[in-house]
């Protein structure tokens, strides 16, 4: 009977010594890339060319080229202007230059260039 007991008990400190190792190796893992993204610059400004797909209110939708600086192959997305007046002069179809920072869980123009 005794050995049913220890052998009860030395599994339960099993599963306690195997439990209180595993929220160590969760702090390691998801504390890289929170090293990695704060050196990352919240400000920085990149540049593309490409073409109006779309326009939306304040949101224009462009097809890009690559984004050497960010090591973005070419694709479409969405950027938002920081008014409507910006979107004026562009229209889909149209061929554009334009500038963008990383903000609020999106991008934003900062220029746009009808080419």
């Amino acid at each position: 009977m005794n050995k049913i007991y220890f052998a009860g008990a030395l599994a339960l400190l099993s599963g306690v010594a195997a439990c209180s190792e595993q929220p160590n190796a969760n702090r390691e893992a998801t504390s890289a890339p929170a090293e990695q993204s704060a050196t990352v610059p919240t400000d920085a400004v990149y540049s593309a060319t490409g073409e109006v797909t779309g326009i939306a209110g304040e949101t224009v939708t462009i097809s890009h080229g690559p984004v050497p600086d960010l090591q973005w192959p070419a694709m479409t997305m969405e950027f938002r202007a920081p008014s409507s007046d910006m979107l004026a002069t562009v229209a889909a179809g149209d061929q554009v230059a334009f500038a963008f920072r990383q903000a609020d869980g999106g991008y934003v123009l900062t220029s746009l260039t009808k080419n």
